[in-house]
């Protein structure tokens, strides 16, 4: 039986840090749809031309925020380091998000970019700041697996434990499934919750297991983890998982 047949159609995809608000534009269509509810109960179909006028006004007043957000991002995702402190000298939102909602410290941390997330720290950036899906700058570097922004963040007071986001899931959760071994061995040691379940139930070690990250498995095995119930996971995870020496 092939791998892709053996794994449990119950597994979550991630759907990865990265994919999470429309920007906003969610705003404005909020408060357009609102006053168009007001005019027909009022029968003012008169005021279409303002409405237009509305949103007219409005794109004249967020496209340049939406265009220095992006400048921004593009410059913290590359490590432009100079051109980063230029903008912030210069009185840019350090907490600006991009068109995905991303802040900056979200997008420096899941392009791996150290010194950008130093930087961004020293400044004041907000370490608990989330995506829309309440994902963190550890949980971004976690996913992608970069040991050195996800020490940083760790340092500076990021959470090693925190699931407080819509998938319930930890930063041990993302460094597991995606074999980012280092990232995992880091979380374990400054105290990751090995038996932490994300919001369909499984654990750190069954996500593993799952893409046959067997290194991972073990590295969770030898800090305590124990396979999930083979009622849970299926008979080929759950022998595998239990035969593996840590």
């Amino acid at each position: 039986m092939g791998t892709t047949a053996r794994r449990s159609e119950r597994m979550p995809k991630l759907e990865g840090v990265t994919c999470v608000v429309k920007g906003s534009g969610t705003f404005y269509l909020a408060l357009f749809h609102q006053r168009e509810e007001n005019e027909q109960a009022e029968g003012r179909n008169e005021a279409m031309p303002y409405r237009f006028l509305f949103a007219i006004l409005f794109l004249l007043y967020f496209s340049p925020v939406a265009a220095l957000a992006a400048t921004l991002h593009e410059v913290a995702r590359n490590g432009d380091v100079e051109g980063l402190k230029q903008y912030l000298d210069q009185g840019a939102n350090l907490e600006q998000p991009d068109e995905t909602g991303e802040t900056l410290l979200i997008s420096g941390a899941l392009a791996g970019q150290s010194a950008v997330v130093e930087i961004l720290i020293s400044r004041g950036a907000n370490i608990h700041a989330r995506n829309r899906k309440g994902l963190t700058a550890l949980h971004a570097a976690a996913y992608a697996g970069h040991l050195e922004v996800a020490t940083l963040l760790i340092k500076s007071g990021a959470d090693v434990t925190d699931s407080e986001n819509r998938l319930s899931t930890t930063p041990l959760h993302l460094a597991a499934e995606e074999n980012q071994l280092a990232v995992v061995e880091l979380l374990l040691a400054k105290g990751a919750a090995v038996e932490a379940e994300e919001m369909n139930g499984y654990t750190a070690i069954t996500q593993a297991g799952w893409r046959e990250h067997w290194d991972v498995v073990s590295a969770l095995k030898r800090a305590g983890a124990n396979c999930q119930p083979e009622s849970f996971t299926g008979e080929w995870l759950y022998s595998r998982c239990e035969k593996l020496n840590p």
